[in-house]
């Protein structure tokens, strides 16, 4: 299934979304090298447009998001009924010197 643009603006400017993705800590799956699954949380910052993640420059998923981008990130809560926010597509990596500003200022407490 494919969304428009604009049907993913709405969906992530709903209420619970926007809740959501204040959150700190995000589940990234994706496809290591070997062709296993792989699902690790991982710390996000959402700027308003694009969830931005930071990653050590060798670690093993640059290189398998490199070959294979697609991925799905699940962002929830612990509390029963879980709320759950799900997005699938594809990675963009942008490779910056330092730490991305979003980044910083989304974990400096």
């Amino acid at each position: 299934m494919t969304v428009e643009p604009n049907e993913v603006t709405e969906v992530l400017n709903r209420p619970l979304s926007r809740e959501l993705l204040a959150r700190d800590v995000a589940r990234l799956a994706y496809v290591a090298k070997d062709g296993t699954p792989r699902n690790i949380p991982i710390i996000f910052a959402w700027n308003g447009s694009e969830i931005v993640m930071s990653t050590p420059k060798n670690a093993p998923k640059l290189q398998a998001l490199s070959e294979n981008p697609m991925v799905a990130l699940t962002i929830d809560t612990e509390a029963h009924p879980p709320r759950i926010l799900l997005i699938r597509g594809r990675a963009e990596l942008d490779f910056v010197d330092g730490i991305p500003d979003e980044y910083l200022q989304a974990t400096s407490t």
